[in-house]
């Protein structure tokens, strides 16, 4: 079993990116908005801006309360959409309850969508642009294979799913509502995990010698899964710094592709 090692690789990353940016002398603004004090979303925040100033990225903090309405919000977004110092900007998600997390979304530029969650963006998303990363970091590749991702959203699942088809690999996603989830995961030589379910990868449901990726930090019984993987990722340090890594490789790219 070989440790799908996203932290070092982030690292990586994240130098080549301030080499960049200080050879082309590049000016980038990323800001955030944070909706509440949910106290993991301000923990991923603040290591997002620490990674930002690291390699020469500023920005603002834009915080809100969390009763703030979704007009409130909206007017926010068309103020930063028009601030033409900002290279881009991105949401922290998840929202309150009560705002539309779509309508609040799709209100972003797609020109300063750093996080890649708009409908139609040419961004990737970020999450899904590490798990390239680090999937081709090792030169994993699943032509012909079979792919079960466990998520079917417009961040996650339909973008990896797109990616691998065009890979030419056969891919099935599943969610919530997916009977017998065990009898899919079981077919796949990569199974993707996001679901925010602590555990529910259980090593019954795995394929031996599969590859496991497990992008909510916790999806995945790492102790009892890992013997039957051929690559697996860690629950902390693989998908996760890859992700950050990732917000600023597309705030990069929105600069020199604009």
């Amino acid at each position: 079993m070989i440790l799908l090692d996203g932290k070092t690789l982030a690292q990586k990353v994240l130098s080549d990116l301030s080499l960049e940016i200080r050879n082309l002398k590049l000016e980038i603004r990323l800001d955030i908005i944070l909706v509440g004090r949910e106290e993991s979303s301000l923990k991923y925040v603040s290591l997002k801006q620490q990674r930002a100033i690291e390699v020469g990225i500023g920005g603002k903090l834009w915080q809100l309360s969390s009763d703030t309405s979704e007009s409130e919000i909206i007017n926010l977004i068309n103020k930063l959409n028009s601030d033409s110092s900002i290279t881009g900007f991105f949401i922290q998600l998840p929202l309150p309850s009560q705002i539309n997390k779509n309508l609040i979304l799709n209100s972003i530029n797609p020109n300063k969508d750093a996080d890649g969650l708009v409908e139609n963006s040419s961004t990737t998303p970020a999450v899904v642009r590490g798990i390239i990363q680090l999937l081709d970091k090792y030169k994993l590749t699943f032509i012909g294979k079979n792919v079960v991702i466990a998520n079917d959203s417009q961040l996650i699942g339909q973008p990896l799913k797109k990616h691998f088809e065009n890979r030419h690999s056969s891919v099935i996603l599943c969610n919530k509502f997916t009977q017998n989830l065990g009898n899919i995961t079981k077919t796949a030589n990569l199974l993707i995990s996001a679901t925010g379910v602590k555990n529910i990868v259980t090593a019954d449901m795995v394929k031996e010698n599969a590859v496991v990726i497990d992008v909510s930090s916790g999806d995945v019984d790492f102790e009892n899964v890992s013997p039957k993987c051929s690559y697996i990722t860690p629950t902390f340090g693989g998908v996760g710094p890859m992700t950050v890594a990732s917000l600023l490789q597309n705030t990069v790219d929105l600069l020199i592709n604009k």
